[in-house]
């Protein structure tokens, strides 16, 4: 049923904003750097246009002038490096109890010890995603003791 009433929505969506003869200039206006003008018409309406901002933070603003619709999205994609001596978490991995005895396969337990190591009293939240080594499988008693 949601599918039924989203399709219907976007159906309703295209029907009130498509126009033949549409025509918009969109100008991305950045702090010292000239303008990038992005031209949208019938034949680029389709088209990805893009550009990158030359720095964050920083103040931008866009115009648009013209007929049509226009669909404008920004995206902010960030990555804080911390100083080498000051990481946040450490982390250790190794085997135990390595066994390849007979016509089994190998086993071993892979131990993981993870620990919060940064400046506050707690760290909020931590997820660690421990993923098999190509052709090994969990042994299923082990799974029960996580």
């Amino acid at each position: 049923q949601d599918t039924v009433v989203a399709l219907q929505a976007l159906a309703q969506y295209a029907y009130l904003t498509f126009s033949k003869k549409s025509h918009n200039t969109v100008k991305v206006h950045f702090m010292e750097t000239p303008s990038k003008i992005f031209q949208v018409n019938d034949k680029s309406r389709f088209l990805l246009q893009q550009t990158s901002l030359p720095s964050i933070p920083g103040s931008y603003s866009v115009e648009v002038n013209g007929t049509g619709c226009v669909y404008l999205q920004t995206t902010l994609r960030y990555n804080i490096h911390l100083p080498k001596k000051a990481a946040g978490f450490s982390l250790s991995v190794k085997t135990a109890n390595v066994s390849c005895t007979g016509n089994y396969p190998p086993k071993f337990d892979l131990v993981l010890s993870a620990s919060y190591t940064g400046n506050r009293n707690v760290s909020n939240m931590a997820i660690i995603d421990v993923k098999m080594l190509s052709g090994f499988v969990p042994d299923e008693s082990s799974l029960k003791k996580v």
